[in-house]
């Protein structure tokens, strides 16, 4: 007969137990640093998203900072931030801005990655100001974009077109041929006219009493159609020998320009 030794089995067992509870515990251990490395990456992620937004609001602060009559004050920014560069567009002149990109770069904390790169497209179209703003800001590892697009009305004319020089003689119908689209409706046409003159007429800018001279410098014509794309004005009541300029715009009934062409000034 063998007697049968139990010895050794607790230690087995107990060894059994050990790895089970150190694979609970490496679990949870991994378990906790990936959540901790989420919540440091969400941290991050909000520190990343107000940088971008830190980009936003320096571009609408320059663009309402320096705005003017003429046109937005966007194009400003170059002028003081030290890494913003002009990159395209047709016009990007401060007083006027109505149709250029720019690309702009801060840096908040060089420890820390943290800056925002701002893209901005600007187009001002006769009775409509359109822009784009696009801010990414980066903080360590995380990065967060922001788009901001606005369309506006405005109330102020901008004549960016080229223009006709005209010698006003007397009477003139100034006239134009308005390039509608299909589906696009006419819906104001203006001749601005800029040249001193004595005329007395309506909507001069300044306007002239009996004993100003050559007080009427700008002028606004509202055109009128004439139903086959061409739209004309009868103007200027007794100025002769004055040369003027005629830039015309035209807009639809959404303030979006229309493509006008071949303007006249025909003697009456």
């Amino acid at each position: 007969m063998f007697k049968h030794s139990q010895k050794g089995v607790s230690l087995i067992i107990t060894f059994f137990i050990s790895i089970i509870i150190l694979f609970i515990v490496l679990s949870i251990s991994m378990l906790l640093y990936s959540e901790i490395k989420i919540i440091r990456n969400i941290g991050n992620s909000v520190a990343a998203f107000y940088t971008a937004e830190s980009g936003v609001e320096k571009v609408l602060y320059y663009d309402r900072k320096n705005a003017t009559e003429q046109g937005r004050g966007i194009c400003s920014i170059c002028e003081e931030e030290v890494d913003c560069d002009f990159v395209g567009g047709l016009d990007c002149a401060v007083e006027t801005c109505l149709n250029c990109q720019i690309e702009l770069t801060t840096t908040l904390d060089d420890t820390k990655d943290q800056k925002y790169d701002v893209d901005i497209s600007v187009d001002q179209q006769c009775k409509i100001s359109l822009g784009t703003i696009s801010s990414y800001g980066y903080y360590e590892k995380a990065s967060r974009a922001i788009r901001l697009d606005s369309a506006v009305k405005v109330s102020s004319l901008v004549m960016s077109n080229p223009g006709a020089t005209i010698t006003a003689q007397g009477k003139v119908t100034i006239t134009v041929t308005v390039l509608e689209s299909p589906g696009v409706e006419t819906e104001t046409v203006i001749a601005a006219i800029y040249g001193l003159g004595e005329e007395k007429g309506k909507n001069c800018e300044p306007e002239c009493d009996d004993s100003a001279e050559d007080c009427c410098m700008y002028r606004e014509i509202i055109l009128q159609s004439g139903g086959d794309g061409t739209w004309s004005m009868p103007w200027n009541y007794g100025t002769n020998g004055v040369d003027y300029i005629i830039n015309v715009m035209a807009w639809d009934n959404l303030g979006y320009c229309v493509e006008v062409s071949g303007i006249t000034a025909t003697p009456i």
